[in-house]
């Protein structure tokens, strides 16, 4: 399965997108069809597996990248949150393609928006008792920066797998000034990392 795996990365990062079949997928792994059928069902499977594996490598790399924070503020954790999904683009080009490309089924739509909603509600009850949001914060402020950070993404990497820096640059003070908008003053100002950290639930837990 982990070589069908890299040969369907490797289309879609070698070619583009819409290369990506199961076919193709099995001439590139040295597989015959029949074989690759009997751990994916289809194209929509292949694509749901990257996703997934892309995802949960991103969750760790958020986790570790809050609790390396040395203050907490909205700005810093909007930040943060940028600055790991660039390192992670970086590190795997391919899953600027299948995260922005691949939402092509009902399913895989489903998770990406559960996923979505989960981090929005740990970051919401985070910066809760951190005190960097006021206490009657919606966690739907939350949703929609998250929803809000994944467009800036979007436009940032659409056209190139470096990113547009001036777009992620205006897109986190976009975000920070929405947020700052519902903080507190310690949480516009920061607060130490000394005591808070242990309060980050990782992703999934």
């Amino acid at each position: 399965m982990e070589g069908i795996l890299l040969a369907a990365e490797q289309i879609v990062v070698r070619e583009d997108f819409d290369a990506l079949s199961t076919r193709a997928v099995a001439e590139r792994a040295k597989v015959p069809v029949a074989t690759l059928y009997q751990y994916f069902a289809d194209r929509d499977a292949i694509i749901a597996a990257l996703i997934d594996r892309h995802v949960s490598a991103m969750d760790v790399r958020l986790t570790e990248a809050v609790a390396a924070l040395g203050t907490y503020s909205v700005r810093s954790l909007a930040q943060v949150v940028v600055d790991a999904y660039v390192a992670g683009y970086r590190a795997h080009p391919s899953y600027v393609v299948l995260w922005f490309q691949g939402r092509v089924s009902a399913d895989i739509v489903a998770r990406v928006r559960e996923r979505t909603s989960r981090l929005a509600a740990q970051f919401h009850g985070f910066a809760l008792a951190a005190g960097l949001l006021k206490p009657d914060t919606d966690v739907l402020v939350l949703e929609v920066a998250a929803d809000a950070i994944d467009g800036v993404l979007d436009m940032a990497y659409r056209n190139d797998f470096e990113g547009d820096p001036r777009v992620l640059d205006a897109g986190i003070e976009m975000i920070v000034s929405y947020l700052e908008r519902h903080a507190t003053p310690p949480g516009i100002a920061g607060v130490s990392s000394s005591d808070l950290a242990a309060r980050w639930e990782p992703p999934g837990e």
